[in-house]
C-alpha cells in the first residue's frame, strides 16, 4: 500500500505530466505546423514533406508549408476562421479575391491559407506568410 507522502507524489507528478502534454505534441509537430510553432494544424490534416520552408531575412520570415487530409474543405475554412483570431490573427476578409483563400495579418505579417479540394472530402491547404 503506498504511504499518504508516496500517494501525493504520485498525484502531482501525474497533474506536471498532463498540464506538459500539450507542449510535447506541439514540440513535435503534432497538432501544429512544423515551421510555425503556433499555427494550429486542423484535425484530420498532416503536412506534407518535411515540415515547410522558412526564411528568415532582415524585413521578417517568410514560410511556406503544405498539408493535406480528408477532410471537406468547408470544414478547413470554419477552423481557421473560427481558430485564428485566438491567437492574435486579423481576418483581412476585404482582400480575399477568391473563395478558396483565406487572409490574415498579425504583427506585421500577413498569412495566405490557399485551400485547394482534391475533391469533395480531400483537401490540400498551403500556408504561406511573409512580411507586410
Amino acid at each position: 500500500m503506498l504511504s499518504r507522502a508516496r500517494l501525493k507524489f504520485f498525484a502531482c507528478t501525474l497533474a506536471a505530466a498532463l498540464a506538459w502534454s500539450p507542449l510535447v505534441l506541439a514540440a513535435d509537430g503534432s497538432g501544429f505546423l512544423g515551421a510555425v510553432e503556433d499555427m494550429p494544424l486542423m484535425d484530420g490534416l498532416a503536412e506534407t514533406g518535411d515540415g515547410g520552408i522558412v526564411f528568415d531575412k532582415p524585413t521578417g520570415r517568410i514560410v511556406r508549408s503544405v498539408a493535406e487530409g480528408d477532410v471537406a474543405p468547408s470544414a478547413v475554412r470554419a477552423f481557421y476562421i473560427e481558430t485564428l483570431p485566438q491567437l492574435g490573427w486579423t481576418r483581412a476578409e476585404e482582400i480575399e479575391l477568391i473563395g478558396e483563400l483565406l487572409l490574415f495579418r498579425r504583427d506585421g505579417e500577413r498569412l495566405d491559407i490557399q485551400i485547394v479540394p482534391v475533391s469533395q472530402t480531400h483537401t490540400e491547404v498551403r500556408f504561406s506568410i511573409e512580411p507586410e
